[in-house]
């Protein structure tokens, strides 16, 4: 039996029971992330296993009117039983598979929480379906099959997510518009449009959370908002649109990459992301300065509206020669009148708006 302490919370985690206490930081920034929505939610974490995600979201938001929580695991809906009672937190614990709930509980639950093993795409449409003839809500989905959303696993990530992966220095963004893509897809059947208000890219996940809309143009409008990026891998030019850009680069003339469908839209809502940081201020989690670091990266890269972003070191490769410092190349890019900031994807990379030519023009080094 291990004990676990977090948030505003304290479990008992039995053996054979899953809880990874490496994915601290996510739930701290997924508990904001709930806390900066407001109104009132009916919350189901649909695979709950010790049940700490859903008992932080209950126990430290105010706005979640109610909490269910569920695993397939008998050993697991009993220690998130006892682990509720233990925090004085009222809920529902049900032994059974997510995917029936959210089929019986079609109208009941506002926020979806879907953290599998895994990929969440066998649960995405049970997850879409629970909220049709509703106003909307939310779908927060994780995603640790990173293997397939970054390209080492091609046929995998084609069976899954019905999207070509694309083994790049950005990879990681293609992953989390990748999954994007295809929660978009998967909602649209249902007339509900879904938006990422959230995401993030940290060591083997992807997150994302999204709001969902009621009606056909929302849908049809989230779905104009799906199409491919065509990279040269020689130059690392690189473009997105609604499909694929022919054969041959256009700066250097090698052969042509494509990834896709996968969302070409926002990653983030910027006053989700002002609210969150407002929020973690006050709650004083133990990796309050290491959220806070990443919220302010992600709302400064938020701002820029490009896709992709541009590894240094890769370029400095590809363009055989010394690259300016970080520093040095976002002060040459602002100067000229292009927007960049650091992104949180990457240590080494910048997300600009500037054109390829001028972005390998101006990261040279002196």
């Amino acid at each position: 039996m291990r004990i676990a302490s977090e948030g505003k919370v304290k479990i008992s985690v039995p053996e054979g029971v899953f809880c990874n206490p490496e994915m601290e930081l996510c739930r701290d920034i997924s508990s904001l992330c709930v806390g900066a929505i407001g109104g009132k939610l009916s919350v189901i974490d649909a695979m709950c296993a010790s049940g700490i995600r859903g008992l932080r979201y209950k126990k430290e938001n105010s706005n979640v009117k109610s909490l269910a929580l569920s695993d397939m695991s008998r050993k697991a809906a009993a220690a998130a039983r006892k682990n509720a009672k233990a925090n004085k937190v009222k809920c529902k614990v049900a032994n059974a598979d997510a995917r029936e709930l959210l089929r019986k509980g079609r109208g009941k639950f506002d926020f979806a929480e879907l953290d599998p093993f895994g990929s969440p795409v066998p649960f995405l449409y049970d997850a879409a379906n629970s909220f049709e003839g509703m106003e909307g809500g939310y779908i927060s989905a994780t995603a640790t099959d990173m293997a397939v959303l970054c390209g080492a696993s091609h046929a995998a990530c084609l069976k899954n997510y019905g999207a070509a992966p694309l083994n790049s220095e950005f990879c990681h963004e293609n992953a989390v518009r990748i999954l994007i893509g295809k929660v978009a897809l998967t909602c649209a059947p249902f007339n509900l449009s879904s938006e990422p208000i959230y995401t993030i890219s940290h060591r083997h996940y992807v997150k994302c959370i999204f709001r969902l809309e009621n009606g056909a143009d929302g849908a049809v409008e989230a779905v104009k908002k799906i199409g491919f990026v065509s990279y040269c891998p020689s130059c690392c030019w690189r473009a997105a649109e609604r499909l694929p850009l022919g054969k041959k680069c256009p700066e250097c003339g090698h052969q042509l990459m494509h990834g896709g469908p996968l969302w070409l839209g926002r990653l983030w809502d910027g006053k989700i992301l002002e609210r969150m940081i407002a929020l973690n201020a006050e709650r004083g989690y133990p990796k309050a300065k290491m959220a806070e670091k990443m919220l302010r990266a992600q709302l400064a890269e938020s701002k820029v509206e490009a896709y992709g972003y541009y590894d240094l070191h890769v370029l400095a490769r590809k363009l055989k020669g010394k690259i300016a410092s970080m520093d040095d190349a976002l002060e040459k890019l602002r100067a000229a009148g292009f927007a960049a900031e650091r992104t949180h994807f990457c240590p080494t990379a910048i997300r600009t708006d500037a054109p390829h030519k001028e972005i390998s023009r101006m990261v040279k080094g002196k």
